[in-house]
């Protein structure tokens, strides 16, 4: 009984342990894109194929009414980058999203994608 006890246990912590490597978006970070705060968060994406995708996110503060963020995403020799000026009603849409969704699956990701194919929002550096 006290191993089904301890298995049970290690089960848990093991299952909550994977839960919160997974958070993209912690309530630290989405407080700081809430007010634009100066901030970087960098993680590891793997997709199904066993590839990683390196992401290194910025907040660099408010400049003429628009939030500045930035996102650099590198898939073994491709290098990616963005250069975003967010409203703060695209603050507001983007922080509620990652709220819902703090791993970054889905309408985080969905969000975020849709307002870096918008010219005037986000441009790609050459």
């Amino acid at each position: 009984m006290k191993k089904i006890f301890i298995i049970t246990g290690v089960m848990i912590f093991s299952a909550l342990t994977a839960y919160t490597a997974e958070v993209i978006y912690s309530n630290v970070f989405i407080n700081k894109f809430i007010h634009c705060l100066p901030a970087a968060k960098s993680y590891t994406l793997t997709d199904e194929n066993g590839v990683n995708t390196d992401v290194k996110m910025g907040l660099h503060g408010w400049k003429n009414g628009a939030c500045r963020y930035s996102e650099i995403r590198v898939t073994g020799d491709e290098t990616v980058t963005y250069n975003c000026n967010f409203s703060r009603d695209q603050i507001s849409e983007l922080s509620s999203a990652m709220k819902n969704d703090p791993t970054g699956e889905g309408v985080a990701e969905q969000t975020f994608e849709r307002f870096k194919k918008i010219p005037e929002v986000c441009t790609q550096p050459e």
